[in-house]
């Protein structure tokens, strides 16, 4: 009888136990999330950036913040219907758990007309979805008006008959690969400019500058050029290092010494490459930015100045990314006998007093007495006067230069677009001065400090040498100077050009392209040869 009793008891306080575990609340997740509101459009035409704001409450026991924590597209699964599959929390915000937070952000419509899923949820790690999603909603995207045809421009007749040259003017000779490391520096994080320097005996040589991990000058022979062929650089030669020139420096007051990181130019008759340095991160007073070096046969190197840049804009960092060579023609027509240019314009960070568009300024040759060099602006872009290029991306959350695309076809400069090389082209056939752009596309955010973009293309801006003269005259503003053509470029291998320079004797033009081709776990430039037909 007693066992009988136990086993009673026992199962009376199994069901007392199981009552009493009913009663409590279930323990919250780590990580959990509720629905709360959303405004979202109903209907959008095609390619249309428009707003959405999601508010979100954090149900879990931890906060949200960062980069684990994000908004993801579930219905289209990948986002690419609105231009990206994710919404970030803001940099610096938390989600404490009970709070809510509205997941803000610009998304893009898609190409073609249809009804189109919106759902999201939010997300860990980029793949641990959790919580409740938000309603299923269709969005109709609605065909996109016709573009109104813009007429073109009728070019200004050239002096002597000469054309402004177009892209088409152009083809491709061949590349060859620039060393991978030189006197310690590699090439692989450098962004090098080029400067051409003839040779009387033998092949002429190019100037190349490395800065990763220290920056130094070296001179490479132009070997034979090999064509790339479906993307396979195999084949190219590899250019010899005929000098090496070791790091150039030239000391400021107080300050640590600037050396060259900006493109550059050579002048044969003085022995002299005249070069920039800049400061990827500079706010505040306008630090000097102009250097000189002598390199005379006997090999030893004499820099001098550094010189400050006065820009009459104001913008200052438009003119810090390298020097350019003028024609004589030009310098002795437009500027004053001036027959260097600084430029190239576009973004850098904190970028307010940089130009928002390809920039060119002329300047005389530096005084070693002086210490700043006056600029006569001939291509340059304030904010609220921004360059023009496609409309293949779009704003999600920054609010600098963040306008949006008009169309498809037509938007502005945006913060993620930039020019580190230009070189001006004097041929028999025609003149330009040609702008070599790196242009963000996709979505483009500001995230968690940094600049980001989903991709990039490249392009060739071809101007007027005409039109940049009369600015130099003070006949139209710098930002009235727009490009005669836009040229989208896809380069045989490689993405960004970082240094150019033209020889007219061959008509040749010289591009340094960084990031051409692996080897290992990093990417080393090419140089690609065109010719004016």
């Amino acid at each position: 009888m007693s066992r009988h009793r136990a086993q009673i008891a026992l199962a009376v306080a199994a069901v007392i136990v199981a009552a009493a575990a009913a009663g409590q609340p279930k323990a919250r997740p780590d990580y959990d999330a509720a629905f709360v509101r959303m405004a979202v459009p109903r209907k959008v035409i095609a390619c249309q950036v428009f707003a959405v704001t999601i508010t979100m409450r954090n149900t879990g026991r931890k906060p949200w913040g960062g980069w684990p924590i994000r908004l993801r597209s579930v219905h289209p699964p990948n986002g690419l219907p609105w231009g990206t599959e994710y919404i970030l929390i803001a940099q610096g915000k938390s989600v404490e758990p009970g709070q809510e937070y509205s997941f803000t952000s610009r998304l893009r419509a898609a190409a073609k007309a249809r009804q189109v899923g919106f759902r999201w949820q939010v997300c860990k790690d980029g793949t641990m979805r959790f919580g409740q999603p938000t309603p299923a909603r269709t969005i109709e995207v609605a065909p996109r008006p016709p573009e109104t045809a813009t007429k073109p421009a009728v070019p200004d007749p050239r002096p002597g008959g000469r054309k402004v040259l177009a892209f088409d003017d152009f083809q491709y000779v061949g590349s060859f690969k620039a060393p991978r490391t030189v006197g310690g520096a590699r090439g692989a994080f450098s962004e090098s400019g080029l400067a051409l320097r003839p040779v009387t005996a033998g092949r002429d040589r190019l100037f190349m500058n490395y800065t990763h991990p220290k920056q130094v000058l070296f001179e490479i022979e132009i070997p034979e050029l090999v064509k790339v062929v479906g993307g396979k650089h195999a084949g190219l030669k590899t250019a010899e290092v005929r000098k090496v020139w070791g790091p150039l420096k030239v000391a400021r007051s107080g300050e640590e010494a600037i050396s060259p990181n900006g493109g550059f130019v050579w002048i044969e008759k003085t022995r002299t490459l005249v070069w920039t340095w800049y400061h990827g991160y500079k706010t505040g007073e306008a630090p000097p930015v102009l250097g000189a070096t002598r390199l005379p046969d006997n090999g030893e190197a004499s820099s001098y100045g550094p010189w400050h840049v006065s820009a009459p804009s104001g913008l200052y960092k438009s003119y810090w990314g390298g020097v350019v060579a003028l024609p004589k023609a030009f310098a002795e027509r437009y500027t004053g006998g001036k027959a260097l240019a600084l430029g190239y314009g576009g973004y850098y960070s904190i970028c307010a007093s940089a130009s928002r568009g390809p920039a060119l300024g002329a300047i005389g040759q530096p005084d070693p007495k002086k210490t700043s060099v006056p600029v006569t602006e001939m291509l340059c872009h304030p904010g609220n006067s921004p360059a023009r290029r496609d409309g293949d991306y779009f704003n999600a959350n920054c609010g600098y230069w963040g306008d949006q695309p008009e169309s498809p076809a037509r938007g502005t400069w945006t913060y993620d677009d930039w020019c580190r090389a230009g070189a001006f082209i004097d041929a028999p056939r025609g003149q330009a001065y040609v702008a070599f752009v790196r242009l963000g596309t996709g979505r483009m955010g500001y995230d968690f400090g940094t600049i980001t973009s989903a991709g990039a293309s490249q392009a060739w801006y071809f101007y007027d040498p005409g039109h940049l003269g009369e600015a130099a005259k003070g006949r139209r503003k710098p930002w009235q100077t727009v490009p005669s053509s836009m040229a989208p470029v896809r380069y045989p291998i490689g993405r960004t050009v970082t240094g150019a320079c033209f020889d007219a004797r061959t008509r040749r033009l010289y591009l340094c392209v960084s990031w051409a081709y692996p080897d290992g776990m990093e990417s080393y430039p090419v140089i690609h040869v065109y010719g004016v037909r």
